[in-house]
């Protein structure tokens, strides 16, 4: 009740490269929540490109390729050690305020698949370490984009995993990686645009801060435990 009634917007932070300057500049978000700070979208050991007209907008989009040509072990893949990013891999980082209450809700991005041989499937995932150390994550399953060849968009929804996402009080200054996989064909170039993390988040007002965060935590707790009754 209380995100839904006080929640800034459906969207935390987005990337559209509508912005950009040159295919040089970086990534930084062209949206974010006031609820979080969001790092530049790194592509590690991708090959990067910008094109200025014709997106799923009519304005500017990027290119990557050097994909991978098969997935790699997703036993693996999904298995960290710490919060680092994937090689091959779009990336972000979400640091959530250490005064709010919040969710994380899904992944969208526009994509298309110009070519043949380009990528044919692609993965969201999303990391966080837990109270105990360990990393934990959700992930989208590989979803096919086979039939991709004009623009169209996708919509994670980080439905499987090791844990259930960070919700509430339990949001409040969390880390996140958030990574996007694509494999397939050659490894060729892909067409990307608007990669946009969605949620809810809402500032815990003051004086009555701590009163709020007690009650979202029972109403976890409650939540939580009708679940599992």
């Amino acid at each position: 009740m209380l995100l839904a009634a006080s929640a800034q917007a459906n969207v935390l932070g987005r990337f559209d490269f509508n912005h950009l300057a040159g295919v040089n500049a970086a990534n930084e978000a062209s949206c974010i929540s006031p609820c979080i700070d969001v790092t530049d979208l790194d592509a590690c050991c991708l090959n990067e490109g910008l094109r200025t007209s014709g997106g799923p907008d009519g304005s500017a989009f990027r290119t990557y390729s050097g994909w991978d040509r098969n997935q790699y072990d997703s036993a693996v893949y999904l298995n960290r050690s710490g919060l680092w990013q994937w090689p091959k891999t779009l990336a972000f980082e979400v640091q959530a305020s250490a005064t709010s209450l919040g969710t994380i809700s899904g992944l969208s991005v526009d994509v298309k698949r110009p070519y043949a041989y380009s990528p044919d499937s692609i993965m969201a995932s999303i990391f966080w370490e837990d109270a105990t150390g360990t990393i934990q994550q959700r992930n989208s399953g590989p979803v096919s984009i086979a039939s991709a060849s004009g623009w169209t968009t996708l919509d994670f929804d980080f439905a499987n995993g090791s844990a259930e996402l960070p919700f509430g009080i339990e949001f409040s200054g969390e880390t996140f990686n958030v990574e996007l996989y694509a494999w397939g064909g050659t490894g060729g170039a892909l067409y990307l645009d608007n990669v946009t993390l969605k949620g809810d988040c809402a500032p815990i007002p003051e004086p009555s801060g701590a009163m709020l965060i007690g009650m979202s935590g029972l109403a976890l707790l409650l939540r939580r435990r009708s679940r599992w009754s």
